[in-house]
């Protein structure tokens, strides 16, 4: 999210109450409670609940995107590219797990045309994903199994992160990305 200040601060506890609460359970008034406004001043300095539901999805899904551009821009080899991509998603799942749990399971709620704009994204995203697993698939560096078997057992092995990483919690960022990396390659690699 590159915005700072109080609307910074204002977007990441939305992210927080839709995490604890979901989208539609949260209210503009516990909000406002959470930055210390008062409801009325909130709006000066947001719109409504779908314009920070739409920031924090489209702000995610932009920035696996343009991660995936890089990584594939500076890399050809996909086994490489499947660990960069590891990492990455750790990574994220750990230093900033709010929003990727609201971009995971809060996206749904989102409105046209931002819902169409984050599953373009998500499209996008996940086509690369599809493309290197396959390739690799062709190449014989992966396993000749259903392309769509090994690009879900991919993508899902990530998920559980942000739900176990709470506050409080000791976690080597460096030795988890490293051990599940490992687990996901050893097991797609032929």
């Amino acid at each position: 999210m590159a915005i700072g200040g109080k609307k910074k601060e204002i977007y990441l506890a939305a992210a927080r109450l839709f995490r604890d609460k979901g989208y539609q359970a949260s209210s503009m008034r516990q909000l406002a409670k959470e930055v210390n406004l008062e409801p009325s001043s909130l709006y000066s300095h947001i719109s409504n609940k779908q314009e920070l539901l739409a920031q924090i999805c489209l702000g995610e899904a932009e920035m696996y995107v343009n991660k995936m551009k890089s990584i594939m821009s500076e890399c050809d080899d996909v086994l490489e590219i499947l660990r960069q991509i590891s990492y990455f998603h750790v990574e994220t799942a750990l230093d900033d797990p709010i929003s990727a749990t609201v971009f995971s399971d809060e996206w749904k709620h989102l409105e046209e045309p931002n819902l169409g704009r984050f599953r373009n994204l998500r499209k996008e995203y996940e086509s690369k994903i599809r493309y290197i697993i396959a390739r690799g698939t062709e190449e014989g560096r992966l396993i000749d199994t259903d392309s769509m078997v090994l690009f879900q057992t991919f993508l899902s092995s990530f998920k559980w992160i942000y739900l176990w990483n709470k506050p409080g919690r000791e976690v080597d960022k460096e030795a988890l990305q490293r051990d599940i990396t490992h687990v996901i390659l050893r097991g797609l690699k032929k």
